[in-house]
């Protein structure tokens, strides 16, 4: 029997894992935010296993637990299999110690096997090990590093490998590490912080819906926190290319004015229009906006806020587009 340690096959976290079960958030930056992201960071979004090789099955040892409450509702509570754009199996995990049997899909020896993390437990991996054949870690891609909210965590997408990231993370061959936190990330200038410090060959913001309501910006505190955001991270990656996407259609809050008297309508224009000055006083070219209004509509939500998995692929595909220019 082979084995290797699982963290040489693990893909989606920005720093190298130190600590057991690890997070999103590196230990020294999560004092600094606020709590409802800190537990956010906790959901292993888009966190995964990528291996290459000829072995038909393969053992993970796990230690599972949660269930943890950012998570996703819509999320399986299992590993999720893919090879390139096929969900091939699912594999439920309970919480606890376990020695889990995957059986890997038929494929070449170069295609790569991604096994997605449950969405709703904290899991520390041991090792993984097969009888016969071989496995590998897949070779590195360039790194995207998407922050966001809920939306980019993946909340109402119904398995890790249908949310917008990482479609849009196979169609364009990137590795994503998903800095999506569910009902936080409002611009706070230490994720700031982690993106600026993180390796990264591309970088997308989206944030704006929870400025409305969670944390009540006006428009002055919208502008004002990215155009900060935007410097502390440009900072740390002077040559990178950033997408901004500014928030999607939520029809509860496009006319209502929040404690601060303003509507998502007025938070939404105030990015862009801060994106726009950061590019007339900066001169920085590698600086997109793709404006979030059109992008997905409103019966693509499941709840008024959140798009379901034909929402997600909308998206997919505009990022997408948006991107490959970049890249090319």
């Amino acid at each position: 029997m082979s084995a290797i340690p699982a963290w040489e096959l693990l893909r989606g976290y920005a720093l190298p894992v130190t600590e057991q079960p690890p997070s999103r958030i590196p230990a020294e930056l999560a004092a600094e935010l606020p709590a409802d992201t800190s537990a956010a960071g906790l959901v292993p979004a888009g966190v995964r296993l990528e291996l290459t090789g000829t072995a038909a099955a393969l053992s993970l040892s796990i230690d599972a637990a949660g269930p943890l409450q950012r998570a996703a509702p819509t999320m399986p509570c299992a590993l999720s299999i893919w090879l390139g754009t096929e969900l091939t199996s699912t594999i439920p995990v309970q919480p606890g110690s376990h020695t889990v049997e995957v059986r890997l899909p038929k494929r070449g020896a170069s295609e790569i096997v991604t096994i997605y993390l449950p969405d709703g437990l904290e899991s520390q991996l041991g090792s993984v090990s097969w009888e016969a054949g071989s496995i590998r870690p897949a070779p590195p891609r360039p790194r995207w590093l998407a922050y966001g909210d809920s939306i980019t965590q993946g909340w109402s997408a119904t398995d890790p490998g249908r949310t917008w990231t990482a479609i849009a993370g196979r169609t364009l061959g990137l590795d994503v590490v998903n800095l999506g936190f569910a009902g936080a990330a409002r611009g706070e200038l230490a994720s700031a912080t982690q993106l600026a410090r993180s390796q990264a060959d591309v970088i997308s913001l989206a944030f704006g819906t929870n400025c409305w309501a969670t944390r009540a910006f006006s428009t002055e505190m919208m502008a004002e926190v990215c155009n900060s955001f935007l410097g502390t991270v440009r900072a740390g990656h002077p040559e990178v290319w950033l997408l901004v996407l500014s928030p999607i259609v939520r029809p509860d809050a496009e006319h209502a004015a929040n404690a601060r008297g303003a509507t998502l309508g007025d938070l939404r224009a105030a990015m862009e229009e801060a994106v726009g000055r950061y590019l007339t006083a900066n001169h920085d070219a590698r600086v997109l906006l793709l404006r979030g209004a059109g992008l997905v509509s409103e019966e693509l939500l499941v709840d008024g806020i959140h798009p379901g998995d034909r929402g997600h692929e909308v998206m997919a595909r505009a990022v997408s587009q948006a991107m490959s220019g970049i890249l090319r």
